[in-house]
Parts: C-alpha cells; structure tokens; sequence
C-alpha cells in the first residue's frame, strides 16, 4: 500500500471516528464492534452526499489492502491474544480446546463447502465445492473480541472463557493453514489422490515448522530480553515487535518457496513462550505498561478493520439486493455447522472424561457464541483480485462474493447472536458467581469502604465535608459495609469459613508475587530462583482456586503443565554448564531468603489490612489461621538460611556483603518511588540521584 497526503489524512480520520463510535458505544450499552460495522457501512452513502463529498471524500482513498492487513494488522492481533492467555489455564482443558480448534475447524470447513454447493445453486449461485470450502475454512474462525468482553461482563465461569479463548487462538492458526492449502487447490487444480495427500503433508509441514520457529524466535527474543530487563523502554519495544519480527521472517521463508511455514502458528507460539515464560520476569509496572499498551494497540488494529470492512462492502458494487437470500442461507449454513462442530467434538470428549466434564449449558454458549471478525475478512482478501476458477458464471470474482459473504456472516453475528447472548447465559444460570472470587470481593471491597469511611471522618474533621454531607456519605457506607457482611455471613452458611480462608491466602500470595519480582528487579535473587519460587506460587494459587487449599504441598514448584520451563530446562541442561558449589551455595541462600522476606511481607501487609480501622476486615478465625502459616513458613526459611551459613560462613561470606549493598540500593529505590508519587522528583532528577549515589 502507497500512503500520499489524503490516504494517511484518512487513517488517522478512521482511527478518530473508530474512537467516537467507541465513547457512544460504551455510552449506549452496546458492543462498539456492531456499531464500527454499521458505522462503516453508512459512512459510503453519507460521504458520497454531494455537498459532504468535497469535504470528506477523502476517506475513500484509504482502502484495506492485503499488505496492509497481512503484514501490519494481523500480527498485532495474533500476539495480542496469545500474549495474554494464560498456558496453564489452556492445558487444563487442552482436549476440548485442541480437538474444537483442529478437529472442529475441519469438520466445519467441510460441512460449510458441502452445504453450501448444494444449497447456493437452489437459488441461482453455482460455486464450485473449491471456493465453498475456501469459504468454510475463513468463516470457521471465530473471533473473540467482542465475546470475551461479554463473558467477562457477565460474569461467565473461567473455565468455559479459556475455553472459547483457547479455541479462537488456535484455530486461527489452524483455519489459515487450511485456507491457504485449499488457495492452492483452487488456483492449481485437483489431481485426485495426489492433491489431498499433498495437501495434508504440506498443512502437517506448515503447522509443525510453524510451532518449532515460534519457539526458536521467542527463544532469542527471552535471551535478549535478560539483558534489557534493567531498561523498559528497550524491553518493551522488543516485546511490541517480536510479533511483526516473527510473522514477516516466516513469510520470508515462505517466499523462497523451498518450504512453507504457517506464520500464524509461528506468531501464535512466540506470543505464548513471551507471554507465559518470559513476561515473568518484568517489573509489575513494565508489566502493567506494556499490557495496556498492546490491547490498546489491538483495539485500534480492530476498530480499524471493523469500520474499513463496512467501507469496502458499501464500496465493493455488489447490490445487497441482489445478496439478501445467499447471505441469509450462509447464515444458517454457518450457525448449523457451527453448533454440529461443538457438538460432534465436545459429546464423545465427554463420554471418555480425559478432563473435566463441559456442562450441556456450556456447549450450548459455545454453540451460539461463534461470533466472526476481523481474520476472515482479512484471510479473505488474500485472494487474488483477479482469480476466476473455470466454470465461474457469477458478474463479480469470488473475492467480491465471498467478502460479502463473510461480512454478512460478521453482521448477523454481531446483530443477532451477540444481542441475545445475555439472556442465554442468564436462562442457564452460566452467570453463577464462584464463592472464592465472591469471597475475595467481599474482603477487599470491605477493606475499601472501610478505608473510605476513615478518610470521610479525617475530611469531617478537617472542615471539608459539611455536616449534613457527612451524615449523608456516612450513611451511604455503612449501608455498603452491611451489606458486604451481610453477604460474608451468608457465603459461610452456604460454603462454610474454608472459602474465606482461601481467599486470605490468596491475596497473600499475590503480595509474594509481587515481593519476588521486586527482588529479581533489584538481583537479590537469580532468574533460577525467580522461575523456582514463582512456579511454586503458580501452583499454590491453582489449588487454591480449584478448592483444593488442603492438598497444598509447599515444597512443590513443577508439574507437567510448566512446559516453557520444562523446555528451556532441558536447552540449558545440554548448553550450560553447571555451577560450582558457591553458586549452588548461593542460589539455595538466595531462595530461603526470598522465602523468608515474602512471608514477612505478606504478614505485614495482612495485618496492616487488618488493625487499621477500628473493625477487623477479615474474619478473625481465617486471620489467625493463615498468619499462622505464614509465620511458620518465615521461621523454616529463616531456620534453613542459619543452618546454612554456619555450615558453609567462608564461602557464603562474600555473597552476604554483596546482598546486603542490593538490599540497600533497594531501600533507596522505595525513597525514589516515594518522592515520584509526591512529585518531588522527575525522571531525570531521579536518574541523576541514582548515578550520584552510585558513585
């Protein structure tokens, strides 16, 4: 693509209308994808008006090209959605999302082209069963976007989210795969046995070769990434075009034409090893940073598309007149396939209970909430402008046709199925809250208005609150706090205290998570340590989570589902030395020590929690017995780091000084952060006191 003066003015243009559309949906109540569609289609029609022409005709001149979206925007959303999906979370319902992502992309393809030869020529449209299944296999991606919003407005089990998370992530990958092989098909012709066979070896070949330079990417980008850890800026751009580096070097593979490589898979793998192995060893706020920063990027890469798709089909000259009845029937041709793809998939897993049962209510939502987005239509327009396969009798190219297709697909979903998804979660009650987050809700939100309620006496008495506003608010809060115990009270009759005591020792964790990474920032612990305490706090959250608290074993840090550790374990074990014995020294130093400051941390924060108001926030029997744990875990630790340095005071002896250099350079950092808050310092003064410190 080409960009002058008046297609760059239209970029921009589009970005800012995608942006107001975004403010009136979230105004309105409504999904901004329907309305940048709809918006998109009416904005042809609007600009076209003769007096409204000379002024923004210009918007015409910004087009979605191929390039564009292959190369700039798809990225973007592959990394997006794959960066941010939690690998462990997957593997526990690895059979249902692989077999809906594989299994499930090949029988709705197949089902979709089958269909749609037979039914499209009943009402004068003869397309051959070649541009049928290419059809199928665009259309068989579905696109969370929209309904993972949903999912989480409503309050939909986790489980059943990573699901349909899952699902959309890989069969994307997947659905390209396919697509392009049957692009070949259809350009080069069907040689019976020999096509499908070749056919099969190259879609098994792209996806294999996909997953294995994904790896070996994201295995030097983590590498890099250890020595910028100290720099975000340098961090966070690696990150932000690790995606683009990954999906433009496997095309340029691809180019050679020696081998294919699906750079979807590619990417998709990449963005996983960054997002589950390597994203651990950020700073939170660079964490923070940089994850707001890539959905923001996402949502722009989205609206863009969504808005540009309406253009191109308002632009495109096929009349919707003379469409209504194929798109109707594609429609349903798509919902039904759809809906015996999950079911053909999902009802025999059931019966051989590999994982966890998926409720009937469960494969009804994943039946309905196939919502398609901006892959399609993007995969679509990889057709080439000027393809007609023998026979084609139609007054526009399959491209146009299929475009306008898909987008109808996209349409309905977005104005039928996405409409009346509430009032399907809320029939089969899908929308019943979990007692361990309503728990954790409870203990937080109470500690907030509490804290609230304190802040509202210290301005009475100060004279910023008048006396009636102060009855007032007062009021207002102290009918929240009864409410909040109110519920308390209830969730223990109904679950008993045990989900409570799930929910302390939970927000414990995440203040040793965050002590951790603060430690592995500051180099009081190696990347080793890091990986062995953070894998065992993965776990204990997963037990805690699954009603498992019990069954904690709190010397266990690894199990099968850590595959990104397993892998990079087994590299290191082949290309690394190992350490001598004072490095072993130090890393078991290292780790009873961290263990020993994260448990004092997360007592001190918990109990400043809890004696800071006049009331306790927390149940006073959950208290005890989680603070009691915890202060057994800091005794064990702290005895175990005695024992070793009296065994080993010589070699252990350096170590210790350099610690404690760390550890004061570390205290300096929370005078520097607190100087920042209060904005007594900027970034420079702060660089500047560093450097002076330092020397």
């Amino acid at each position: 693509m080409t960009l002058d003066l008046t297609s760059t003015l239209a970029l921009f243009m589009l970005i800012a209308l995608s942006t107001g559309v975004y403010f009136f949906a979230k105004r309105l109540n409504v999904q901004y994808t329907v309305l940048l569609v709809l918006f998109g289609i009416l904005l042809v029609p609007i600009v076209n008006v003769p007096y409204l022409n000379t002024v923004f005709g210009f918007l015409g001149d910004m087009v979605l090209t191929p390039e564009l979206l292959f190369y700039i925007f798809l990225p973007i959303l592959i990394f997006e959605s794959a960066f941010n999906i939690n690998i462990r979370r997957m593997l526990d319902s690895s059979w249902s999302i692989v077999l809906l992502s594989i299994v499930g992309v090949f029988v709705s393809t197949s089902l979709i082209g089958a269909l749609l030869y037979l039914t499209l020529p009943l009402i004068g449209i003869q397309m051959p069963l070649t541009i049928a299944l290419l059809f199928g296999a665009a259309i068989s991606m579905t696109d969370p976007v929209a309904v993972l919003s949903l999912f989480k407005e409503f309050g939909v089990p986790k489980r059943l989210t990573m699901i349909f998370e899952g699902e959309s992530l890989l069969n994307d990958g997947t659905g390209v795969a396919l697509f392009l092989v049957l692009l070949g098909v259809a350009t080069n012709g069907f040689n019976g046995v020999e096509t499908v066979v070749g056919g099969g070896v190259e879609l098994f070949l792209m996806i294999t070769l996909g997953v294995l330079f994904g790896l070996f990417v994201a295995t030097i980008f983590s590498r890099v990434l250890r020595l910028t850890k100290s720099n975000e800026f340098a961090t966070v751009t690696l990150l932000l075009i690790s995606a683009h580096i990954v999906f433009i070097l496997t095309e340029a593979i691809n180019h050679t034409g020696y081998i294919h490589v699906s750079s979807i898979i590619a990417t998709t793998v990449a963005g996983l090893f960054l997002g589950n192995y390597s994203r651990h060893l950020l700073e939170p706020r660079v964490d923070g940073y940089l994850t707001k920063l890539i959905e923001h990027m996402a949502f722009v890469v989205n609206s863009l598309v969504f808005i540009m798709a309406g253009l191109l089909f308002a632009s495109s000259g096929i009349d919707i007149r003379d469409l209504w009845l194929p798109i109707l029937v594609t429609v349903l041709v798509v919902a039904f396939a759809r809906a015996f793809a999950v079911y053909s998939v999902l009802l025999p897993l059931s019966l051989t209970k590999l994982e966890a049962p998926i409720p009937s209510t469960w494969r009804k939502l994943l039946a309905w909430g196939s919502v398609r987005g901006a892959l399609s239509i993007i995969i679509i327009t990889v057709i080439p402008a000027d393809f007609v396969p023998a026979g084609w009798e139609y007054s526009h190219s399959p491209r146009d046709l299929l475009l306008a297709l898909t987008i109808g697909c996209i349409l309905a979903t977005l104005f039928i199925k996405v409409p009346l998804m509430k009032p399907i979660v809320r029939r089969y009650h899908i929308d019943d809250p979990e007692p361990l987050e309503q728990a954790h809700e409870i203990d937080l939100g109470l500690y907030y208005l509490m804290t609230e309620r304190s802040r509202l006496v210290m301005h009475k008495l100060k004279g910023f609150v008048a006396a009636e506003d102060f009855e007032r608010l007062k009021h207002q809060v102290k009918s929240k706090i009864n409410q909040l115990e109110n519920e308390r009270v209830a969730l223990v009759e109904k679950h008993g205290r045990k989900v409570f005591d799930q929910s302390l020792h939970l927000a414990m964790i995440h203040v040793e998570i965050t002590t951790l990474k603060r430690l592995y920032v500051n180099n009081e612990v190696s990347e080793r340590t890091f990986r062995k305490i953070h894998s065992k706090l993965t776990l204990q959250t997963e037990k805690i989570e699954y009603a498992q608290h019990e069954e904690i074993d709190p010397s266990m840090y690894t199990d099968r589902k850590d595959v990104f550790d397993q892998l990079m374990n087994f590299m290191q074990s082949i290309f690394e030395r190992r350490g001598d014995k004072e490095d072993r020294l130090e890393e078991k130093l290292q780790y009873y020590r961290a263990q020993m400051i994260m448990a004092r941390k997360a007592v001190q924060a918990i109990s400043d929690m809890q004696t800071e108001h006049s009331a306790p926030v927390f149940l006073e029997e959950s208290y005890d017995k989680v603070v009691s744990r915890y202060e057994r875990y800091r005794e064990q630790a702290g005895r175990k780091a005695d024992e070793l340095l009296a065994a080993h005071p010589e070699e252990l002896a350096p170590y210790l000084a350099d610690l404690a250099q760390r550890s004061l350079t570390s205290s300096g950092q929370r005078a520097l952060a607190y100087l920042e808050y209060n904005g007594l310092i900027d970034e420079h003064a702060e660089k500047a006191i560093v450097a002076s410190y330092n020397g």
